[in-house]
């Protein structure tokens, strides 16, 4: 999972998400706040070490999504709330309307 929050406030958080994550990795890591891409090529390098193009990275945020893509991930967008995603040149490479619709995507 990467965070706009600090180190300190994730493992604050871990008791009440209910989500055993592999890894919380806080922008600090990168010095640059999301969208910024330097974010999400730093989460890259520290989660997977494989290349940024075979990372999907899942989002519920617009924002996020661009940052991903511009950065050069592949994304997939989780849109609950069924609105446009929005003009960009950065357009998600899957729109699923849930995390277990994209789970039976990707199946």
């Amino acid at each position: 999972m990467l965070s706009n929050g600090d180190p300190d406030m994730l493992d604050a958080a871990k008791p009440h998400h209910g989500i055993a994550f592999d890894q919380l990795i806080s922008v600090a890591a990168a010095g640059s706040f999301k969208p910024h891409v330097a974010t999400y090529t730093k989460a890259a390098e520290l989660a997977a070490s494989v290349p940024i193009a075979a990372v999907l990275f899942v989002a519920n945020h617009a924002f996020d999504c661009i940052g991903a893509k511009a950065a050069g991930m592949r994304t997939a967008f989780i849109d609950r709330r069924r609105r446009p995603f929005g003009i960009t040149p950065h357009q998600p490479d899957l729109i699923v309307p849930s995390m277990a619709a994209l789970a039976e995507l990707i199946a």
